[in-house]
């Protein structure tokens, strides 16, 4: 009897860990959809200030979103996960409702079932560490920097450095930062605001040894993009253009902005691709 009692034991919790192995499994195949029906969900990565899980409203773009969802009578649930590739994996593999951020390097087809809707303009740099600063001459051409090493995200897309005779090296900025000091990575490419909260967090007494170098690298624009692929992919979209329209015509897209940047900032140079 004990013999049988304890071989129904066994089988009991054999059965359990091979049905329940599938939903914790910490590969990019679990979605949050496994655990909670009938939610949308928004996907990104971390991107301080604009995205940041440790924020308590997860940063000045999603607070930007959320108050347009709200307003907008959209079911949405932003999901910040640990890497880009992985968000893009749930928009283009899981077909979610959106995805957000800024530089998604879509495949043609994954283009073509997005709705991209701009949110901020942002102006982006390259840094170098003051240990090699000497070796660059940054002219606004990128032939100006072959050989050397480039530090960005997976994800980002990197064929205009490669075709230059660059090198490219990746991770979160945090392991790029690290890098630098090693001389592993010669430069790497950021907001102002995203590396000095980086510095400011992590580096503080190293915040002198990151060279912002002059002109600026780009200007970006960040953004949700919508899947139409989706049930409420288009509908959303379209809710969400007029939904934003409305918050930046009053006076709640300039207070949540200075909410995060300061009662004197001025707001127009993240709007710039509204012109």
């Amino acid at each position: 009897m004990l013999n049988i009692n304890y071989k129904a034991r066994l089988s009991f919790l054999l059965c359990l860990c091979v049905y329940s192995a599938p939903s914790f499994a910490t590969g990019p195949r679990v979605a949050p959809s496994l655990f909670t029906s009938n939610t949308a969900f928004l996907y990104t990565s971390d991107f301080p200030p604009f995205i940041s899980s440790k924020a308590e409203n997860q940063g000045l773009l999603i607070e930007i979103i959320n108050t347009v969802l709200k307003s907008s009578d959209i079911t949405a649930e932003v999901n910040i996960l640990p890497s880009k590739n992985m968000a893009k994996y749930y928009f283009s593999q899981e077909n979610a409702l959106a995805i957000i951020g800024y530089d998604f390097n879509f495949s043609k087809q994954t283009q073509q079932k997005s709705i991209f809707i701009p949110i901020l303009s942002i102006d982006e740099y390259y840094y170098t560490h003051a240990s090699v600063q000497q070796k660059f001459k940054w002219n606004g051409k990128l032939s100006s920097f072959k050989n050397k090493v480039y530090g960005t995200t997976k994800g980002n897309n990197v064929e205009k450095y490669k075709a230059a005779g660059i090198k490219v090296k990746y991770g979160r900025l945090h392991n790029l930062l690290q890098k630098m000091q090693k001389g592993q990575v010669d430069f790497i490419k950021s907001p102002q605001l995203t590396l000095n909260a980086e510095l400011h967090t992590d580096f503080p007494q190293q915040q002198s040894a990151f060279i912002k170098m002059e002109t600026k690298a780009a200007e970006s624009v960040l953004g949700i993009a919508f899947n139409t692929q989706h049930a409420d992919g288009k509908q959303s979209a379209e809710k969400f253009k007029q939904g934003l329209q409305k918050i930046i015509t009053s006076a709640e897209f300039n207070s949540i902005l200075q909410g995060y940047l300061g009662s004197e900032v001025d707001v127009k140079p993240y709007l710039k691709h509204l012109k």
